[in-house]
Parts: C-alpha cells; sequence; structure tokens
C-alpha cells in the first residue's frame, strides 16, 4: 500500500518541482569564482575557513535556500559554523523535520503506523563534512561549490534532492583549513611550495581528531558529536577525506575487513548500496579509477564515521586522490606498483586509472561527483531511510530486552571520581542513555549504593554503548579467508596476522580506570535518567595547619599546579598513614596550611572536586617543588607532542615548549627540572626535516649538539622522561646498560595492534603513586625492557660476554622497575600474539644517570588522550 501512495506521492512532488518559480534568479546568486576569484579546485589556489565560510553566509543573505548555524566554538578560539541547503519551503519547516528525525531515531512511544506516516512526511538529513584532515584539501574545497550547486542547479536530480532531502554541509577543521590554506599561499612559488607544515593542523591532534569522535576530548569532537547524536540525528554522515590506496583516484564502499559486529546489517547494507549509486556515477561522468574492499576498514570507532553507526547512522567514508595541496602533478605507469601497471579491472576497481594530469580541481570534481551521488541515493529513498533508522532502533531495542548485555552497572564509588564522571559525561554526549539508581540494590551479590549509575541495553543506541564498554575481541582473519579474499577458491593464509587499520582493542571503562559491570541478567529497580553526571563536590574539611586530599583522582595534579600556582608548599607522603581513622596511601599529597589562605585553599577545591581534610600527621614526606617542565616540539609535526600539551592544558600544568634551537643552545638545566621527549623517532627528533625540504627555520632537529646537551642536562640533575619511541634516544646515545627485548622481532613471533594488555604496577615507586598495583597499558608499536645485567646472567654458561659498556655516572643504583609485564595471558581487549615473549619483561624504567634520571614509557602512556587510568604516570614523572 505505501509503495504506491508513495509512488503517486513523488509523482506529484516532482511536476510541482518542475514548474515551481524559483524564489531567485541565476544572476542574483553570487557564483564560487566570483566571490573567490577562481573556481575551488584551481590550481596554486587554497580556500581559508574565513573565506569559505565568509561565501556560505553571502550565500544566506542571497537565498532562503541555505541557513547557517554555529555549533560552538575551536581549539584556537574561531566559531565553528555549517550551513544547511534545502528547499525554501522545508528549511522554513526545520524544527517539525528536526522533531521527526528525533522522533523515528528514539524510537519509544512512536507506534509503527506512526513511524510510517512520519517517514513519509520527513526529510532525509545527510551530513557531508570536509577537511578534518586539514592537509586533505580538496573536501574542504569542494563545499562552496557544492553548496551553490545544491541552490541553484535546475535538473531534476538536482530539484529532487532540495524537495526531499536536508544536507548540513560542514567544515570540520576550521583552524586546521586556515593553517594549512595560509602556509601554502605563503609558499607558493618557492622552493617549498609543497612542503609538509612544521605543526599539527589542529592545534592539539593533527591526524589523529579523526581517532578521537568517542572520547570526544576536542571541542570540534564535542560540537560535531552533540549535533549528529543529539540534535539532528542524521540518517546518512558523509565524512570526506583524502588519501585514496595509489593508483586509485578514489575509494569508496563497500568497506575492507573486519566488520565490526555492533553495527545492525542493515546500515552495511546501506553502506554497500550507497558505494554502489558512487561508482556508477563515476563511470557515468568518466572519473575512472574508483576502488573498494580495500585499506580501510570500520573496526575501530574512534572515526568521525564509526562513532554514528552505532547511532543508526549510515557513515559514508571516501578517500579522493592526493597530490600534494593545490600543485598539479603528473603520473606515468612507471610510478605505479607493478601490481597495478597492467591495469587489470576487477568487480571492486572496474575502471582502472591510467595516469595523467591530476589536479586539485580533478580531486574536487570526483568529492562533488561523489556528493551528489550520496544526495542522489538520499533523494531517491526518502521513505525507506527514514523508516529504517526506525526499525533499527526498534530493532536494537528489542534485542537487548531479551539478550545480554541488559546493560552496565557504574558505581558511584570510584577510585578516580572526577574521571568517572568525565566518562559518564561522555556516553551522554555521545547520546548514550544514562540511569541513576533511586535506591540501593544488590547485583551478582555486590552491594550498590543508592546514585550508582545505569547504562540500559534496552536503547537506541545500545550498540555504541555495547561497542565501547565492552572488551573487543578482535578476529583473527588469517582463519576468516571467506570474508575478504575474493576468489573463486579462498586460499590459506599463512603470513604475518593481518591488523586492523587502526586499534584492536579500546575499551573505556578499562582505559579510564572506571569499574563497570556488565549486567548478565536482568535488574528491575527505581531509576531515573540524568542529563549530567555531577563532578565531586570539593570542600575543605576541618582547619589545621596541614591538609591532606588524594593522589588517586586525576585532579588531584589540577589543584597541586593550582596550590603551586600560589606559591602554597605541598609535599607528598612516603609511606602509607592513617589521619582520622582513614587510610592513606603513599604518595598522597599534603598542604603546608600556612602556606596559602583558607579561602584560596576553598577556591581551589571548588574549582576542581578536591577534598582537603585538616589534620597533622608525621608521615616521612618530600618537598615537591614547582616544576620547570619542558616539553620538545620538533618542527617535525608530532601527535604526541600535541596530545601531552592537550594533558598539560587539561590538568592546568605550567610547561615550555621546547624547540630544537632551543635544545641546540644547550644550558638547559639552567631553565628546566623536566624535559619531556613525546613518542617520536629517535632519528626524527636528532636529524629533523633534511634541507633543501622545508624552510630553512624549520630543518635540522637537535643534531648531535642537541644529544650532548641532553645528556648533560640529564648528568646534571634533570629529569628526561621518554614516552613510546624516543626511548630509543637514551638507551643508544647514552649507552644505558637496558635493551629493547622487541627491536629485532618479527611480526609472527610477537604481535600486538593496538591492544589494551596487562599490567603491574610497584606502587611504591614515586612514579607509580595512586595507580593500582594491577593495571593496563596501551600497546601499540611499543617498547619492552630488559636490564643488560639480568640478560647476561641468563647466559650464563653459555659465554662469557662481558658487561656492556655504559656511560652511567652513578655505577651504585642502578634501573629500577616500575611497571613489568606479569607471567600470565596478558590481553585484556583486543588481540595479541606471543605474550610470552613480554612476560616479565618491564613496561616502565628509571635509570639514574650522573646526577639525574631519565623514565623510560615503553607505552604510549595516554595513547591519545584516552588512557586516563594511566595519566598519573606522566604527572609524577614531572614531580619524581
Amino acid at each position: 500500500m505505501f509503495s504506491h501512495r508513495l509512488f503517486w506521492r513523488a509523482c506529484i512532488a516532482n511536476s510541482l518541482l518542475f514548474f515551481a518559480p524559483l524564489a531567485v534568479t541565476l544572476g542574483q546568486i553570487t557564483t564560487p569564482e566570483a566571490y573567490f576569484g577562481y573556481k575551488p579546485g584551481g590550481d596554486f589556489h587554497l580556500l581559508n575557513y574565513e573565506q569559505a565560510i565568509g561565501y556560505f553566509e553571502l550565500l544566506a543573505s542571497q537565498t532562503d535556500r541555505i541557513k547557517i548555524f554555529d555549533m560552538g566554538p575551536t581549539s584556537e578560539g574561531r566559531r565553528m559554523k555549517y550551513g544547511i541547503v534545502s528547499s525554501e519551503a522545508n528549511l522554513a519547516n526545520l524544527e517539525r523535520y528536526k522533531e521527526i528525525n528525533r522522533k523515528l531515531t528514539m524510537v519509544r512511544g512512536v507506534s509503527e503506523i506512526e513511524a510510517q506516516k512520519l517517514a513519509e512526511e520527513g526529510k532525509v538529513v545527510v551530513w557531508i563534512d570536509g577537511g578534518l584532515h586539514a592537509n586533505e584539501v580538496a573536501p574542504a574545497q569542494h563545499l562552496p561549490q557544492l553548496a551553490y550547486d545544491l541552490i541553484t542547479g535546475t535538473d531534476w536530480r538536482t530539484q529532487l534532492i532540495r524537495e526531499r532531502v536536508i544536507v548540513i554541509l560542514v567544515f570540520a577543521n576550521p583552524d586546521g583549513m586556515t593553517l594549512v590554506s595560509d602556509w601554502y599561499m605563503d609558499n607558493v612559488g618557492t622552493p617549498y611550495e609543497v612542503s609538509p607544515l612544521p605543526w599539527l593542523y589542529h592545534k592539539y591532534a593533527g591526524h589523529d581528531n579523526n581517532r578521537d569522535a568517542f572520547m570526544a576530548n576536542l571541542i570540534e569532537s564535542q560540537n560535531m558529536n552533540r549535533v549528529t547524536a543529539q540534535e539532528w540525528m542524521p540518517e546518512i554522515l558523509y565524512n570526506h577525506h583524502q588519501t585514496s590506496p595509489f593508483p586509485a583516484r578514489i575509494w569508496i564502499p563497500p568497506d575492507a575487513e573486519p566488520t565490526n559486529p555492533n553495527v545492525h546489517p542493515l546500515i552495511v547494507r546501506w553502506k554497500n548500496l550507497i558505494g554502489s549509486v558512487m561508482g556508477k556515477a563515476f563511470d557515468e561522468a568518466g572519473q575512472p579509477g574508483a576502488i573498494s574492499r580495500v585499506t580501510f576498514d570500520t573496526w575501530y570507532p574512534g572515526y568521525a564515521t564509526q562513532v554514528v553507526d552505532g547511532h543508526n547512522t549510515v557513515s559514508i567514508l571516501t578517500e579522493t586522490g592526493l597530490y600534494r595541496y593545490a600543485t598539479p602533478h603528473y603520473y606515468t605507469l612507471d610510478d605505479f606498483p607493478e601490481s597495478q601497471k597492467d591495469l587489470i579491472p576487477g568487480a571492486f576497481y572496474p575502471s582502472p586509472w591510467q595516469g595523467g594530469w591530476w589536479r586539485l580541481g580533478d580531486a574536487v570534481a570526483y568529492c562533488l561527483t561523489a556528493s551528489k551521488a550520496v544526495l542522489e541515493a538520499a533523494a531517491k529513498f526518502p521513505y525507506e531511510f527514514l523508516y529504517n533508522k526506525y526499525r533499527i532502533g526498534a530493532d536494537v531495542i528489542h534485542r537487548f530486552q531479551k539478550e545480554p548485555p541488559y546493560g552496565w552497572i557504574i558505581s558511584a564509588d570510584q577510585n578516580d571520581p572526577s574521571t568517572a564522571a568525565l566518562f559518564i559525561n561522555r556516553l551522554i554526549l555521545n547520546g548514550v542513555e544514562v540511569e541513576q539508581a533511586d535506591e540501593p540494590f544488590v547485583y551478582a551479590g555486590v552491594s550498590f549504593p543508592q546514585g550508582t549509575y545505569i547504562v540500559p541495553g534496552s536503547q537506541p543506541f545500545a550498540f555504541f554503548a555495547k561497542n565501547i564498554l565492552e572488551k573487543q575481541n578482535y578476529p583473527d582473519l588469517r582463519k576468516y579467508s571467506h570474508l575478504w579474499q575474493g576468489v573463486v577458491i579462498p586460499q590459506e593464509w599463512k603470513g604475518d596476522p593481518l591488523s586492523s587499520y587502526d586499534a584492536a582493542g579500546w575499551t573505556l571503562p578499562v582505559q579510564m580506570g572506571v569499574s563497570c559491570l556488565e549486567m548478565r541478567v536482568p535488574l528491575k529497580l527505581n531509576s531515573k535518567r540524568i542529563e549530567k553526571a555531577s563532578s565531586p563536590e570539593g570542600k575543605v574539611l576541618g582547619s589545621s595547619p596541614q591538609s591532606v586530599f588524594t593522589h588517586t583522582d586525576n585532579q588531584s595534579f589540577t589543584a597541586l599546579n593550582k596550590i603551586q600556582r600560589e606559591n602554597g608548599i605541598v609535599r607528598w607522603a612516603l609511606d602509607d598513614f592513617t589521619l582520622g581513622g582513614k587510610k592513606y596511601s603513599k604518595g598522597t599529597f599534603l598542604v603546608n596550611g600556612k602556606s596559602l589562605s583558607q579561602n584560596t585553599l576553598k577556591r581551589i577545591a571548588s574549582e576542581t572536586g578536591i577534598t582537603f581534610v585538616g589534620g597533622k600527621t608525621d608521615v616521612e614526606s618530600k618537598l615537591l617543588s614547582k616544576p620547570r617542565i619542558a616539553l620538545y616540539k620538533s618542527w617535525t609535526a608530532n601527535m604526541d607532542a600535541g596530545w601531552i600539551t592537550f594533558l598539560f592544558d587539561m590538568y592546568d600544568f605550567p610547561y615550555h615548549l621546547l624547540t630544537d634551537a632551543d635544545v641546540r643552545a644547550g644550558k638547559l638545566r639552567d631553565r628546566f627540572d623536566v624535559i619531556v621527549l613525546p613518542d617520536q623517532r629517535a632519528a626524527s627528533i636528532i636529524e629533523g626535516h633534511h634541507k633543501g625540504t622545508m624552510p630553512p627555520d624549520y630543518v635540522g632537529g637537535i643534531t648531535r649538539d642537541g644529544v650532548d646537551n641532553l645528556r648533560d642536562f640529564v648528568t646534571e640533575g634533570g629529569t628526561l622522561v621518554c614516552n613510546g619511541s624516543s626511548s630509543d634516544l637514551p638507551l643508544k646515545e647514552f649507552h644505558l646498560p637496558i635493551k629493547n627485548v622487541l627491536e629485532k622481532m618479527k611480526p609472527d613471533s610477537f604481535n600486538c595492534p593496538g591492544s589494551l594488555i596487562k599490567v603491574n604496577y610497584d606502587t611504591d615507586h614515586p612514579v607509580a603513586f595512586g595507580m593500582m598495583p594491577k593495571g593496563m597499558a596501551f600497546f601499540s608499536r611499543g617498547h619492552v625492557y630488559e636490564l643488560v645485567s639480568d640478560t647476561l646472567k641468563a647466559k650464563e654458561g653459555e659465554d662469557k660476554k662481558e658487561p656492556e659498556k655504559t656511560d652511567a655516572k652513578n655505577e651504585k643504583e642502578k634501573p629500577k622497575i616500575v611497571a613489568s609485564y606479569p607471567d600470565e595471558p596478558l590481553l585484556i581487549s583486543g588481540w595479541i600474539l606471543g605474550d610470552k615473549v613480554i612476560q616479565k619483561k618491564a613496561a616502565i624504567v628509571d635509570v639514574p644517570f650522573g646526577k639525574g634520571k631519565i623514565i623510560l614509557f615503553g607505552f604510549n602512556v595516554h595513547n591519545r588522550a584516552q588512557a586516563y587510568s594511566c595519566f598519573k604516570l606522566l604527572f609524577n614523572a614531572m614531580y619524581y
């Protein structure tokens, strides 16, 4: 019945479209070329964000077919604006269509009959963004032309899109768009025209801004998640990128394997259908080189695309061919890999690209074809997209009413209450329904107090919650050749393990150190939905010459830094103690009450959520001097350095960004107590950009002189903190008595592709103060340490090898192991091969050197600012 009614409705609508008078004439709409002085995609020209959004605002003043909205600030203080394009009638009734979308998405209270009627009335909401990775320039450059074409087009497809679709056009990284444009335009016509940026194109994350979606640390991620998960809830989200697998010109769905199991099958089917529509559009337009089913999988949910799969939105990713910025390049078959030179077509690559000139204008044209194909698919199946949104949500709710997980219990009593509250609020930001118990209850023999948080399994976005909260079991694709081998007879794979494009395991409660219990049987209790989890309320209890405060809450470091900024005196306890009948562990902070006013302490308590307890204790303690911290910032832009600046800013650490010139200048100990080297290869730190590849101010690295200066810094009493791969610099250049046991390890012997594994912490060591004895590490291309003396001892009797030479000045003090991998299966979440190789080996080592020390973190201690449970390791190192 509905198919016939929709058919005649479409016929009537189309006839009205063709004969309806235009609200404006083409002459009244300024073309992009007239506004910018060139057509978007022109050789040697890049729009910046201000120009692009300025054009959107001009269009909004000239026509009722576009409206501009503001979703919030950016990291550098710009306003993140977006445009909505549709027909005049649709834009006049946006709130109604938004409400229809909300009802169909959230399902509850909407009957099957009402859902069908709403699907007939509603409009398909399609989000299209560009420029998330700002040096992938074509996606953002194509948006002004796309807006103009959608507003002014008179062909039947465009008119159908305007009638049936609400198009949200988003510049996903405004700061980066301007940074890249300004850099390129300043260098056009110079030898450095295609040089990479010497800084990140996002203040904190650079390329990792597309790994932040489920965590939403970045304000831009928060802005976008708020719009997609809470406000507009689109049927389709299309996230443009620009690094296709060469020599293909654009990568389109279907995706590579593995497929995340926490995605409704209809989402996968819609992706595949849209990918086919896009492929057809390219071949119809004479644009060869569209490829599918290679390179890019959908396993990791941190992407801007995969985060919405769990919100029952069909996510589309494309990767268009990129040379460099807006500079043309000519390719011949000699540039192609051997496997591609014969131009053999395939089921997912039926029209191979044969080479030739590739310009930004070509990439923009491909982006336009792709965007319009997605919109055409939406316009041709409006009822199906809208009704399926309802059906998927209803399926998910029904599934978790009858099978586990029935939900998750998050105790109000947490080791790090500030991080636990943040964890709850990030779930809510991402549209997850969270409730709080109105009464105490017992589940699985465990008592929980009133106020305990409950994440119900039976909710529209349950797949997202499940994906984030459960432990991952990454499939060994070598066993499942039928999933990915497109050959007549699947072949047994005998090579190295096949890894995901990104992380294999990410379980958020584990990373954040939040106790979370999965419900395997239903739970009945009185609870209420909350809009926000309250952070702990900081207090000052009692008046005393001394106050103590916890070391287990990450916010304790914010409090510590604020106290020291007020010239307050703080120590940390070197032993356990009892105060007022309560036990406190080593590392507890002790504040000298005479060093700052009671009002100042109350203000800091209020700002941080930390409670200060008055009372005198004679426990042995160590004075914490205000550290002079330097974070190395290479001109080889480094994402890990960006994330560490994010953490330092978030927790109010004072720090200096240390440049190559600073290191080369020497006398570092006169200026700094701690120098942090981010997760960066030693060769990159030492050599930097090579001469001739960048403007002279940005080449050279720290050089050998800088290495000597770092050695002098530690010898004279400084602390050098090395995160991940930067550990190789002191290991090799300072001849430390330590080896990385994985340095020459083959992937078939040990492999851990971005997973969560077990670690034991020595909580008596100051670097591990505030940690739980049994914890986790996010391991990806990490280092695992073994003391050279231990290695030689193990070989005793096999050979008479003399101990390796060491430059360590203080021979009486041996390196101390702060953390090690236990002698048991290590995997928590994700995938690992050969974990016996690293069992009983060191994960973190404290190495005395001269008057100073070197802290070697073998795994990335924060993992894109996601591993909140490990932040204290980095923070402690600043004060140790």
